[in-house]
């Protein structure tokens, strides 16, 4: 009777052995494609950056690019800010789209560059320092205008802004750069 609990407790113990190897060749797999699913995505984000700009953008389609410092904006939040107005300034079928850092160049493409020239602070101040939202900046933008990599045009202009997306200085000069660049110009997209 002995023997008989022994060969009980080895079958048992044969079985769980067998349920312990498949639950760890079972974690193998689920490791293997967790691996796998992370270089797949790493892989995937390589070459969608370094893809040149897709041929499904229209052709009037224009990526709004930016350089320089402008009070109340990050350099995302500037390109984001600057493709919307033009988009609200320029007729069909003109098309504006942010530009990321790292992107390959695109064939129209409006640069946008900012230099401080000097800040004025008005009266007022916080505690004896300069509060920032009583003060005017100076800046200076150069735009400069490239439709299929063919150089088109530079606009330059130096406004007082106070900075953000409400600054009424801002918008207003991105109207006049907009209208100068693609409604009274009226650019042709080079080779057509």
């Amino acid at each position: 009777m002995a023997t008989q609990g022994t060969s009980e407790i080895s079958s048992s113990s044969g079985w769980f052995e067998q349920a312990v190897s498949h639950r760890n060749a079972k974690i193998d797999v689920c490791k293997t494609l967790a691996i796998a699913a992370i270089v797949f995505s790493c892989v995937l984000t390589n070459v969608a950056q370094a893809a040149p700009p897709s041929t499904s953008l229209e052709s009037e389609t224009v990526v709004v690019e930016t350089s320089g410092h402008v009070p109340g904006f990050t350099q995302r939040q500037l390109a984001v800010f600057l493709a919307l107005k033009m988009h609200e300034e320029t007729a069909a079928p003109w098309q504006f789209s942010a530009g990321q850092s790292g992107m390959v160049e695109a064939p129209n493409r409006v640069l946008w560059s900012f230099k401080t020239l000097r800040v004025e602070w008005k009266g007022g101040s916080h505690k004896g320092f300069p509060s920032p939202t009583q003060s005017v900046t100076h800046i200076s933008a150069e735009v400069k205008l490239y439709l299929k990599n063919i150089y088109q045009m530079t606009m330059l202009t130096q406004p007082s802004v106070t900075g953000g997306s409400e600054d009424r200085v801002l918008s207003e000069m991105v109207h006049k750069v907009s209208h100068t660049l693609f409604v009274a110009n009226q650019p042709d997209m080079p080779g057509r």
